[in-house]
């Protein structure tokens, strides 16, 4: 089975994470965690040269239409074909799959002694990690795209099982060398939940095993009672300061000591 580990599972869209469980057991896969830039699906299958797929999941009513390195258009409910949103950073769908990758590429590369068993360090470039768009409409919708991306870099899917076909096949020309025990104390340093198997999203979820626990910080007494204090502290400066500004006599200087 396959190897399933969560961040923030109310995120999780359950056709995809039921069509993933499908997966043989040599996969692992990461869903809804944060590197800066929010990861909807990372797909890993350790090797010598590991697979590396981050898939950016998006689900529209209606069709999109637009070139790989313009802005998109949505058509509306009645038909007319507007301008879809896009963020600063990211001009399309598209590329903001690109962009998560390359960031999540970085991030696996900057970090890879939290989770690598070896001491030597390598290159950036075994850490290149695929981009994937899933593009999850109704039956019948009809997106006016191009096929693929003029570059060859990434993937748009429309179906999950167009795009699980891919996953499961594909295979990197280059990549880092990781271990499943590797690829576990990734899930560890990215302080994700396991899910699956021996659980689902909606049962009760096991930590991940290592020294990193569960992001939600626990209630410290100390800490919670120097904030009481604290906000005690600035009340009753305050009421020094109301109290200055009542006085009768409008000409009167502020006494040093009852300054905030």
């Amino acid at each position: 089975m396959t190897h399933i580990y969560a961040g923030e599972l109310s995120m999780i869209d359950p056709e995809v994470l039921n069509a993933i469980k499908r997966l043989p057991d040599s996969f692992w896969a990461f869903a809804e965690f944060n590197i800066g830039r929010n990861v909807d699906w990372f797909i890993v299958r350790p090797d010598e040269r590991s697979t590396l797929i981050l898939t950016e999941l998006k689900r529209a009513s209606t069709p999109f239409r637009g070139e790989v390195n313009g802005l998109w258009d949505k058509q509306s409910p009645t038909g007319e074909w507007e301008e879809a949103p896009a963020n600063n950073t990211d001009t399309n769908p598209y590329w903001q799959a690109v962009n998560t990758a390359n960031a999540l590429a970085d991030w696996l590369w900057n970090n890879q002694q939290l989770y690598r068993e070896v001491n030597d360090i390598r290159p950036s470039g075994e850490f290149r990690v695929w981009p994937d768009l899933l593009l999850l409409s109704p039956p019948g919708t009809q997106h006016r795209l191009p096929l693929s991306p003029p570059s060859r870099y990434g993937r748009w899917w429309f179906t999950v099982e167009e795009w699980l076909r891919h996953v499961d096949a594909w295979m990197p020309k280059t990549g880092v060398q990781l271990t499943p025990r590797e690829v576990e104390n990734l899930a560890t340093s990215l302080r994700l939940t396991e899910i699956w198997p021996g659980g689902d999203a909606d049962d009760a979820l096991r930590p991940v095993a290592g020294p990193i626990k569960s992001p939600t910080p626990s209630f410290n007494v100390n800490a919670f009672a120097t904030y009481l204090q604290s906000l005690d502290d600035r009340l009753t400066r305050l009421e020094q300061q109301m109290a200055a500004l009542s006085a009768p006599d409008p000409l009167e200087q502020d006494d040093p000591d009852e300054r905030a």
